[in-house]
């Protein structure tokens, strides 16, 4: 296999790997040549990633499997460093289909900041393969996150098309912030389709959700939440409410009831109302829904003179806590994330009590961005009173509502609405847009970007799908800080001057791709009986893929294995299949689907199968194409040591 670079401008590129797949069917020991990742199992499935409150050094990681005599984490620097192991609590169990499954979950501690590091989990029975995590640096290192509104509806179609629309727009993402109703009805079967719809983001990069009314339907004691979720225990309780503790203590029937609310919230709270610092971002989540079912504790003491009412309790029990949170922040900058609005956008919505509780905070503390969902709508703006005497400039929170399903509402009229009655503007709307946000932290700035992934044929927004829907910047220097429209910059200090530059069209550029580590052959080492086959297992070199061209077209990768061959015996290389995955990604690319290996059904990589693509408006960059390698084959192939050439082609 040549490491010279192949390149295709708007046509066709083939080259073949020559020896690139080598098995040696004997009865016997299994022997690999060296080190193989594991392909993800049966047993295994919805890994996650979770943040703790300090990513720097730790890691949560949750998922379930068949597989009930316990589980761990291994962990390793992606360098090549030495596996620790991390055990794992069985959380919780669930059934779905016949299938019983227990819930896992293990926190790393002691990482090292801004390291790259691999992990699989199960136990010795079976291993998922192994998958990347790059902890956060201790230094307000630029990064990207992806903010969705609610999924809810459409898991299986709408839901999929929206996260692969955002990982191709947002390759680099350190992860995703979900503002509620991520499910319709909280059962096995709608969180299954959930992660599904995530796939691989999920399990390489950090997940912070907040619970929506949803996840409590069916639920009402957010078991299934708490069992796919493992988040900081830094919620709200007595110690951090500031002076709200004193109305739990005293003889009165109203204290004893506060109190006994208290007590039973500090469960409640748990992993739905937390907070995560990640590289200069305090990324708080809120829990705002207000039902007193589950918001009773199991023994109430009576009372009969001004007794709490538990939902606006709940919400300024929250609030306590928030501006404590945020008055400690240790960061420049601050996200909050929760279900539904303080600024309802929809017609027949709105929320006083979480209004008239939570946004003095917000306004106090000059939160940054204040995401929501709930809705089925698109809405962004600010409190009047956060105006400039400059048109297109702010100063205080960004107010956002986002859809991210394929469930729609009407928006309330643009000139009689919630916010028009308190005090609010909406900046932009729409309504029958499906959108996700890539929102981007560069040092003094904050840049949010809302794209239309999915639309309603009656949808009146002029925006098609794959366009730009809204757009702002934050900038905040010498502790002050503006929000600016689309094409209008930010004031200068009297410390400051003003640098500007053109850009020239780009030059046309090309497509190239070459394969890391040279012509070095895969070798799957000593194929091991299995039943009624003989099973091997390895990894493709990697391949490496850049595209230049100007307004990056599409691309796609594909490969097609030959028959194998041993001194004049042949077997089909139907046999051989592969489960694609990515490696670096700074291009935008998107892996193939897997295919199985003929032995199970079908022509295998007999047929030409995609090992990688990217869609047209990729970002720029290199992505290395990976993918793991599984050989099944009759007990009655013939003895040998075979191989077979992997053609791969490069369309663009």
């Amino acid at each position: 296999m040549s490491s010279q670079q192949r390149r295709g401008v708007g046509g066709r590129s083939r080259t073949v790997v020559a020896a690139a797949v080598v098995g040696s069917v004997v009865a016997g020991a299994f022997a690999l040549a060296g080190p193989a990742a594991s392909a993800q199992t049966t047993n295994t499935s919805r890994v996650i990633l979770t943040p703790t409150a300090t990513p720097t050094d730790s890691q949560s990681f949750t998922w379930r499997s068949t597989d009930a005599a316990g589980g761990k984490v291994q962990l390793r620097t992606a360098d090549g460093g030495a596996v620790v192991d991390i055990a794992a609590t069985a959380v919780d169990t669930s059934n779905l289909n016949g299938v019983d499954y227990t819930h896992y979950s293990a926190t790393a501690t002691g990482l090292t900041p801004d390291t790259a590091y691999e992990y699989r989990v199960g136990n010795e029975n079976d291993w998922s393969r192994w998958r990347p995590f790059r902890s956060a640096s201790k230094e307000a290192k630029p990064f990207e996150f992806l903010y969705y509104g609610d999924a809810q509806i459409g898991l299986d179609s709408t839901w999929p098309a929206v996260v692969a629309a955002a990982n191709a727009k947002a390759p680099n993402s350190a992860g995703s912030v979900h503002a509620g109703d991520l499910i319709d009805t909280s059962n096995q079967v709608q969180w299954t389709s959930w992660f599904n719809g995530m796939g691989e983001s999920a399990a390489t990069t950090q997940v912070l959700a907040a619970p929506g009314n949803h996840e409590y339907t069916g639920d009402g004691a957010l078991r299934n939440w708490k069992m796919n979720f493992e988040y900081p225990a830094n919620h709200p309780n007595v110690n951090n409410i500031g002076a709200l503790a004193e109305r739990a203590k005293g003889d009165t029937d109203a204290a004893r009831q506060t109190a006994a609310y208290f007590a039973h919230w500090e469960n409640v709270a748990k992993e739905t109302v937390y907070f995560s610092d990640y590289q200069g971002v305090r990324f708080i989540t809120l829990n705002a829904t207000q039902n007193t079912g589950y918001l009773r504790p199991p023994s109430l003491p009576s009372c009969a003179v001004d007794c709490p009412a538990p939902g606006p309790l709940w919400v300024e029990f929250q609030a306590a806590w928030l501006d404590t949170v945020l008055a400690e922040n240790p960061g420049k900058w601050s996200v909050v994330t929760f279900h539904q609005p303080v600024y309802s956008t929809s017609t027949g919505r709105d929320e006083p009590v979480l209004r008239a509780n939570w946004v003095p905070v917000f306004e106090k503390r000059n939160i940054d961005l204040v995401l929501m969902g709930h809705d089925h709508t698109y809405a962004r703006g600010y409190k009047n009173s956060d105006a400039t005497e400059t048109p297109g400039i702010t100063t205080g929170p960004v107010y956002a509502v986002s859809n991210s399903g394929a469930k729609h509402y009407t928006l309330a009229p643009a000139d009689d609405n919630v916010w028009t009655r308190n005090g609010a503007t909406q900046v932009k709307r729409g309504q029958g847009v499906t959108t996700y946000q890539v929102i981007s932290v560069n040092g003094d700035t904050v840049t949010y970007r809302s794209y239309v992934a999915e639309k309603k044929a009656d949808s009146p927004e002029r925006e098609q799908v794959g366009d730009l829907f809204d757009t702002f910047t934050i900038t905040k220097r010498n502790g002050v800080k503006h929000v600016t429209e689309a094409n209008v910059e930010a004031p200068a200090g009297d410390d400051e001057q003003r640098i500007k530059v053109t850009v020239p069209e780009r030059a046309p550029g090309e497509l190239v791709w070459s394969i890391d580590g040279g012509n070095g052959v895969v070798d799957l080492g000593t194929a091991k009986q299995s039943g009624d086959h003989f099973a091997a297992t390895g990894s493709l070199n990697p391949v490496r893929v850049t595209d230049t061209r100007r307004d990056a077209p599409r691309w796609s990768l594909s490969g097609r294995v030959g028959d194998f061959t041993s001194a004049g015996k042949t077997f089909s290389g139907k046999y051989l299949g592969w489960a694609p995955f990515l490696g670096e990604n700074a291009g935008g690319a998107v892996a193939g689907a897997a295919v199985a290996s003929g032995f199970l059904g079908g022509d295998g990589l007999a047929q030409s199968a995609t090992l990688g693509s990217a869609p047209v408006g990729h970002a720029d960059g290199s992505s290395v194409l990976r993918a793991d390698l599984d050989l099944r084959l009759p007990v009655n192939v013939a003895d040998g040591t075979y191989r077979a050439t992997l053609t791969l082609t490069a369309l663009g």
